[in-house]
């Protein structure tokens, strides 16, 4: 990401570039395998700063273990958010946060994805209206907690419009807590991630406004990547293993992928489809084949099953592979998911997993300011500072004194 995408992908684990003693101490809430890390890890690499994983939160024991056996976090292992941040915004500190903050100590950058089910298109249920998106507050409140210098949110789009105001009472509460915000949707495939996935991103960050804008701009990508650039070499690879091995397809399903390829087509027509989708509907994408020559649509935890989407491959009569769903997601081949052992686990790491590169992106211009501030460090006099500060739409901190103290600590217990 810092300089060749395919070799980040294919390649070994990049080196370290840490010089000096900045080190970035990160926390990541609902961290699944690690999309976020991944991407804050790169920043680093190129910002030469090192980076401590303090505290990584996430409820499923498989996919902690994929997540401890890549990043080595301090502390976490499979526990859920509320073990560690138990109330909410603008309440005091419990025994409990007290004693998290004590454990985890300073931290630089709190990322987290929280579940997006609750605000997805695809929720036909509660979308719009279900309480796991108060979930999105847990990251609030260990903001409050932790007084982090940066604070990095992904979720769906959808979250703008989310019937109790997730999105505005989360920017408020930040403003009250003395942090400059910024937030929008973006399309990774814009970044150089070979899907058309949307994601909202909330940046916030003290003292220097945060520019998504800007941040994405500096990784924009000349040309959208296609699925050939991310997976033409995995073809014909020789499963070792549940990585490499795509889902068994029902006879009817072979049918119809093999159909699509004889035909080289992309839509399956009506008259192959389950009996509910031959006449009028909307789900064009279901059982559609994907084109080599074309980003792919957005990757879910459904990838290995053609009717939750566009996911026959685009020249073997086959759904993706794990590992071919994993590189759309732009989760390069060096990660290692061997603790994960079962395939809807894997597929549920992989299809929620939040693209690195844009995690790179946002954080990179996040962290910009420290490798100001090192470069001050040293005798080199003049170093100039590369933050980039170009427009965006971002919310100012209110003029009413910040809300910190209610909190029950003051803004000096940081050291």
């Amino acid at each position: 990401m810092a300089g060749d995408d395919a070799k980040y992908l294919r390649g070994r684990r990049p080196r370290a570039n840490h010089r000096g003693n900045e080190t970035v101490r990160l926390v990541d809430l609902f961290s699944g395998i690690g999309g976020l890390t991944l991407g804050v890890e790169e920043a680093c690499r190129q910002l030469a700063l090192g980076l401590e994983v303090r505290l990584a939160v996430e409820c499923n024991a498989e996919i902690a273990r994929a997540y401890a056996d890549n990043f080595l976090p301090s502390n976490g292992a499979a526990t859920d958010v509320s073990q560690w941040f138990d109330r909410s915004p603008s309440e005091s500190l419990s025994t409990c946060e007290r004693k998290t903050r004590a454990t985890v100590g300073v931290v630089d950058i709190l990322v987290g994805g929280p579940p997006c089910q609750g605000h997805s298109t695809l929720n036909n249920y509660t979308r719009g209206d279900d309480p796991k998106n108060e979930l999105y507050h847990a990251v609030i409140r260990a903001a409050e907690v932790l007084e982090p210098d940066c604070v990095l949110i992904e979720n769906v789009p959808a979250i703008e419009r989310d019937a109790r105001g997730t999105l505005a009472r989360a920017t408020e509460r930040l403003l009250r807590l003395g942090y400059l915000v910024d937030s929008a949707v973006v399309c990774v495939s814009d970044i150089g991630v070979p899907q058309l996935r949307s994601r909202h991103v909330l940046a916030a960050r003290r003292r220097i406004a945060p520019s998504i804008v800007a941040a994405l701009q500096a990784v924009r990508a000349r040309a959208q990547r296609t699925v050939r650039w991310a997976i033409e070499d995995l073809v014909d690879v020789r499963p070792r293993g549940i990585l490499d091995d795509a889902a068994g397809l029902s006879r009817e399903n072979q049918r119809r992928a093999e159909f699509l390829i004889a035909h080289d087509q992309f839509d399956l027509p009506n008259r192959l489809r389950p009996k509910c989708q031959r006449g009028p509907h909307k789900y064009k994408s279901m059982y559609g084949r994907l084109a080599w020559d074309a980003p792919a649509q957005t990757i879910t935890t459904g990838f290995g099953s053609p009717g939750q989407g566009r996911y026959f491959h685009p020249s073997r009569p086959r759904a993706l592979t794990p590992h071919e769903a994993a590189r759309l997601q732009f989760l390069p081949d060096w990660l290692d998911l061997r603790s994960i052992v079962h395939r809807k686990k894997l597929a549920a790491a992989i299809g929620n997993a939040v693209p690195p590169k844009l995690a790179f992106a946002i954080a990179a211009s996040l962290l910009d300011t420290r490798r100001a501030r090192a470069a001050s460090l040293e005798p080199k006099p003049n170093a100039p500072n590369t933050l980039l500060q170009w427009s965006s739409r971002v919310f100012p901190s209110p003029s009413a004194t910040s809300d910190r103290q209610s909190l029950g600590h003051a803004a000096s217990s940081k050291t």
